[in-house]
């Protein structure tokens, strides 16, 4: 069916009550209006649901590492895939994803995607290997993809421009609140049950946006190879091989060093796909990121702010479980509901920050945020030696929601806002795009950084021990397993207390050099913003 014609048909439901044309709406339309006010509530608790699927589900699996890694035995690198896996296809697909909703429609993309991850989920929840849970990963980072941007673009048409902050600042409460949530279930489904829970628990959240779909409606959309040809699979393909490239390097550099061609050139292929990706887009009509929407300053520097921000908090939420279960030996549950002091701070205050940014402007609630967020990160690293949770994580957890709560909520506004009326969905996309890579990359890094800083130290505290010779090369064979290397049973209880000090030792010289790079990218965030 035309573009113009599903125009009309979007405005002539929106006359009935019962045709909610919410996902088919669009500010480019010349009839377009938003929905009724009686069909609000239903459209954000499914948007919410349907993001908070796919943002709980990372945060649970960051609680599940430290198991995962145990039961599989596995190394920092091999691990590291159960996460990388998923947020390097959903990030990578998402703007192809963001393309098929407009071409096809949103609420059949959004319904793909939920299915998609539900099976997913399903499938992660009775793998036996660690291989096949990061494949299952793979197709829920696939399933994710397709689902985020069909939830902001939906919601984003059911409000007028006036009433949209407001809305998109309860959104961004909402979905922080159930990601932050994520590791308080996490924990104690891992701890009362068993880390297959951890994937399962997204099946009755999936059926809760099932049985509420019947109230989104759209109109009809017609399946035609014209547009298909409007999407950018090459584009696609560039950017998710090269993308990938990358990131395997990255992960498995400080295994087999970068003079290994299989790392170094895996790097240079992987980087010159990402570069012809960029071509692309400086040159196709129907780019997945359109290059010239970097030119309006204002949109640049928030996705600066996007890039760096986003990086230290995935860094510092996927390094903070393994800190707390495998060096202050606190258990699932108790580290899971250490998270909670940010989830209350978010839960309390995220709405309320949306729209006072919405009134009062969002520039000095975005720096103040990175502000607060970079010093709630460097704590991580100030308290990292105290003991207990109270005194070692507290604090950070404390400091890093307060600048959550205010930094976030206007940042998703001002993405929206930051373009032409008619790009909003599509910088919503690129937006959402730039802080999943920003997760796989920083987080790519800051990885390889802990683990030559814990290799340096490793070394040296081992080597200057009075620990037999034959367990020093036993444990130093094992060093890619960090602080869960397995401690020697031919020695001596006071020896393993010296085993079990040198790899707690190590591990906090590495998390805290770490946590001190995640506050000083999260302060850099600010720049962009204080002088664009």
């Amino acid at each position: 069916m035309p573009f113009k014609e599903r125009t009309v048909n979007n405005a002539n439901a929106i006359r009935t009550p019962q045709a909610i044309p919410c996902p088919e709406a669009t500010d480019l339309d010349p009839d377009y209006h938003p929905c009724a006010k009686t069909n609000r509530r239903a459209v954000l608790l499914i948007t919410i649901l349907g993001s908070s699927l796919a943002f709980m589900d990372g945060s649970i699996v960051n609680i599940a590492l430290p198991t995962l890694q145990r039961t599989f035995h596995a190394g920092a690198s091999s691990v590291q895939w159960v996460v990388q896996s998923y947020a390097l296809f959903s990030a990578a697909l998402l703007l192809f994803s963001g393309a098929l909703g407009d071409q096809f429609g949103r609420k059949k993309i959004f319904v793909l995607g939920v299915a998609f991850f539900t099976a997913s989920s399903l499938g992660c929840a009775v793998v036996n290997s660690l291989s096949f849970l990061i494949v299952w990963r793979s197709l829920q980072g696939i399933g994710a993809s397709l689902l985020i941007p069909q939830s902001l673009a939906i919601l984003s048409a059911a409000y007028s421009a006036e009433d949209r902050a407001a809305a998109i600042g309860t959104w961004s409460a909402w979905t922080s609140v159930f990601a932050a949530l994520g590791p308080v279930a996490g924990g104690w489904l891992i701890q009362s049950l068993n880390w297959r829970w951890a994937f399962a628990i997204n099946l009755p959240v999936a059926v809760w946006i099932f049985f509420l779909l019947p109230k989104l409606r759209e109109s009809e959309s017609d399946f035609s190879l014209e547009s298909l040809r409007k999407l950018d699979l090459r584009g696609t393909l560039l950017n998710t091989l090269g993308l990938g490239a990358v990131v395997y390097s990255l992960s498995f550099a400080s295994e087999y060093g970068w003079n290994d061609l299989q790392i170094g050139g895996t790097f240079v292929f992987g980087l010159l796909l990402i570069v012809a990706f960029l071509v692309t887009q400086s040159r196709q009509e129907n780019a997945l990121m359109p290059l010239s929407l970097f030119k309006n300053q204002r949109f640049l520097s928030v996705n600066i702010l996007t890039f760096l921000l986003y990086g230290a908090l995935g860094v510092t939420f996927y390094m903070t479980p393994f800190f707390a279960i495998q060096i202050k030996h606190l258990d699932a549950v108790a580290t899971g509901a250490a998270f909670l002091p940010g989830i209350s701070v978010m839960f309390i205050f995220a709405s309320r920050i949306g729209r006072m940014s919405a009134r009062f402007g969002e520039r000095p609630f975005l720096i103040i945020g990175a502000i607060a967020s970079a010093a709630g990160i460097a704590l991580f690293a100030i308290f990292a030696r105290q003991p207990g949770y109270a005194t070692s994580l507290l604090p950070g957890m404390v400091g890093l929601g307060v600048g959550i709560t205010i930094g976030l909520a206007p940042l998703t506004n001002v993405v929206m806002t930051s373009v032409p009326d008619g790009k909003s969905s599509l910088a919503s996309a690129v937006n959402n795009s730039v802080s999943r890579l920003a997760g796989l990359l920083v987080l790519s890094g800051l990885i390889l950084v802990l683990s030559q800083a814990f290799d340096h130290s490793f070394a040296q505290k081992l080597s200057g021990s009075s620990l037999p010779s034959s367990a020093k090369e036993r444990l130093y064979a094992e060093r890619s397993l960090m602080a869960a290397a397995e401690i020697p049973n031919t020695l001596n209880s006071k020896e393993k207390q010296t085993a079990a000090a040198i790899l707690a030792d190590s591990y906090t010289d590495g998390y805290e050099l770490v946590m001190y790079c995640c506050a000083v990218a999260a302060l850099l965030s600010a720049l962009p913003v204080i002088l664009w």
